[in-house]
C-alpha cells in the first residue's frame, strides 16, 4: 500500500482526488484540527484511492472524487454528481478529456496537467474535470501501453483503436507529474512512480 502525507493548516485545505481506474493504492492526508475542539487540535485522517496515469509520455497521480453518471460513481466509490456533465456544454469549456482503455489493462490517459503543481500553474488548458473517453483496441494482440494523448490518436488514426467519447464527467485533479512536480505540501512515502 502507498501512502502520501499531506500537511496542512485544516482538513478543508487537503482537498484530494482519484479517478476512473484505481489501481489500489492510496493516498493519506494529515490534517491538523486547529479550530474543531472535538479532535483538540490533534491530527486527523483520511486515505483514499490513488490513482496512476499518463500524461505526455510519463506518469501522473491523481485522485477522483466525484462522477456525473451513478454506475460510475457506485463503480469508483465516489460522490454522485449529476451537475458535473453540465461542464460539458459549458462556454468556454471546462472539461478535457480523459482516455480510459478498455480491453487492456493500464492507467488512463490525461492531455493536461499543472505546471507546476500548485498555485503557480501555468497551463491553461488544464482542468480537473475530464470527460471519459473509452479506447477499444480493435484486435487485442497489438494490445500495448497508450501513454499520451498523441499515442491514442496516433492508434486511432492507424484503425487500431476505436475512441468513444461519453457524456461522463469526473473530478480528478492531478497531484503529481514529473513536469509539474507535487502538488505543494505533498510528500510521498514507499512508492516508485515509475
Amino acid at each position: 500500500m502507498f501512502k502520501i502525507k499531506i500537511r496542512t493548516a485544516t482538513l478543508s485545505k487537503a482537498c484530494l482526488l482519484a479517478s476512473v481506474a484505481l489501481i489500489g493504492s492510496t493516498i493519506t492526508a494529515n490534517a491538523f484540527a486547529d479550530n474543531d475542539n472535538r479532535h483538540h487540535g490533534k491530527p486527523l485522517s483520511v486515505t483514499l484511492p490513488l490513482v496512476k496515469g499518463w500524461y505526455d509520455g510519463e506518469p501522473v497521480l491523481y485522485l477522483t472524487t466525484d462522477a456525473s453518471d451513478p454506475n460510475a460513481a457506485k463503480d469508483m466509490g465516489v460522490n454522485y454528481v449529476p451537475q458535473l456533465a453540465y461542464a460539458i456544454n459549458s462556454q468556454p469549456s471546462s472539461v478535457d478529456d480523459i482516455f480510459a482503455v478498455t480491453n487492456f489493462k493500464q492507467g488512463n490517459i490525461i492531455p493536461s496537467a499543472p505546471i507546476p503543481s500548485g498555485p503557480d500553474n501555468q497551463d491553461t488548458d488544464y482542468t480537473p474535470l475530464w470527460q471519459v473517453s473509452t479506447v477499444t483496441w480493435k484486435d487485442a494482440q497489438q494490445a500495448h501501453t497508450l501513454k499520451s494523448e498523441q499515442d491514442v490518436l496516433d492508434a486511432k488514426a492507424n484503425g487500431m483503436v476505436v475512441i468513444t467519447q461519453t457524456n461522463i464527467v469526473v473530478n480528478c485533479p492531478v497531484i503529481y507529474s514529473p513536469e509539474g512536480g507535487f502538488l505543494p505540501n505533498t510528500k510521498i512515502n514507499g512508492m516508485k512512480i515509475r
